[in-house]
Parts: C-alpha cells; sequence; structure tokens
C-alpha cells in the first residue's frame, strides 16, 4: 500500500484538467471531450450518477456509495444500482490518502475488461492518479471537485511521467508491488 506524505497533499490538491463548473446532468452534456475519449471513467457516485442520467454509458464507473463523506440518499443510491446493473462489479477496500494492491489491480482488470463497476469502501477519489497511468492516452476521467464542478482530465503521455514521479515518492507501507504495477516491473509500465 502507498501513503501519500505530507509534503505532496498541495501538489494533490491542484486539479489538472479542465473545470465545468456547477453540477448535474446538464453540465455532463456540455462536456464535448466524451464524444472522442479512447476509454471513459467515472469517479465519485454524483459525477457518475449524472453521467448516466445525460444519456451516457462510462467503460469504468468508481464509486463509494458517498458525496462529500456523507451517504447518499435512497434514490441515489438505488439509480446508482440500476444504472451500474450489468456492469461487472468488484468490491475493494482504500483508506483515505491511500492507494492498496486491490484498488489498482481492481483498475488494471476494469481498463482490460470495460463496463466495470468498482465499488471503493474507504476513498475512491485517489483513484484518479493510478487511473491516469493505467488507461491509454486520450482516455477521460471524469470526477468531482467539491463546491466548484467537474473536472474532466484527458489521458496524456506528459502528465504520466509527473504523475509517475508522484507515485515514485509516494510512501511504501509494508511489503507491496503497487509502485511495480504502476511505474513497470508487474505489468511492463505499459498502458492497457
Amino acid at each position: 500500500m502507498l501513503r501519500v506524505n505530507e509534503g505532496q497533499r498541495g501538489t494533490l490538491s491542484k486539479p489538472i484538467g479542465k473545470l465545468y463548473e456547477g453540477r448535474g446532468p446538464d453540465l455532463i452534456k456540455k462536456i464535448q471531450e466524451i464524444s472522442s475519449a479512447v476509454i471513459f471513467a467515472t469517479i465519485g457516485d454524483l459525477v457518475t450518477l449524472y453521467t448516466f442520467q445525460a444519456g451516457y454509458e462510462p467503460d469504468i464507473v468508481i464509486i463509494d456509495f458517498k458525496t462529500e463523506r456523507s451517504g447518499l440518499k435512497e434514490g441515489e443510491r438505488e439509480l446508482l444500482h440500476s444504472y451500474t446493473r450489468g456492469y461487472r462489479s468488484i468490491r475493494v477496500s482504500n483508506p483515505q490518502g491511500h492507494l492498496t494492491e486491490g484498488l489498482v489491480e481492481a483498475l488494471i482488470q476494469a481498463a482490460k475488461n470495460k463496463k466495470t463497476c468498482i465499488i471503493v469502501d474507504g476513498e475512491e477519489d485517489m483513484a484518479a492518479l493510478p487511473l491516469a497511468l493505467i488507461l491509454p492516452e486520450n482516455s477521460l476521467i471524469l470526477f468531482g471537485i467539491p463546491k466548484r464542478g467537474i473536472l474532466a482530465y484527458r489521458v496524456n503521455e506528459r502528465d504520466k511521467v509527473l504523475i509517475s514521479e508522484i507515485v515514485q515518492e509516494m510512501e511504501e507501507i509494508g511489503e507491496d508491488r503497487v509502485k511495480k504495477m504502476l511505474t513497470g516491473g508487474d505489468n511492463d509500465g505499459s498502458s492497457y
């Protein structure tokens, strides 16, 4: 398992990508990058819900049945279940500020198989980091920025280098394969 160190918190709090201010399915419809995405992923319950309500079906969905650390409303939870019914479901644990081997393995499988819903016990936000390394160039990751809007991040090779450096600097907790899985070694460092 990897943990964000204190020095990285400031770097990771600065969003990269294009911010679309607001919320809801109508905002999702304004995100033009969706139509040309090689692989399309959503991180976060409301972003995912709005994406389905806007008529899109992401290839990869990462949720935790919470929004801004509070439980989803029952109706929203039921809607998410109905929209992801045809998806392969993987449950993983990922503590806040960490990247677990289970999360990274699930993301690698999702990138290969598509139509996968990863349900995280803990924090799903950190999934953006490994996902940007795993997905091929020109894939799109959508995730929410609390009280601001939705960030659309298009995967590119330049950022993969920077993100790989961030992963290399993360603190290792115990014997783990996460760094090797993301930066070479276990998966030869290539995208899926």
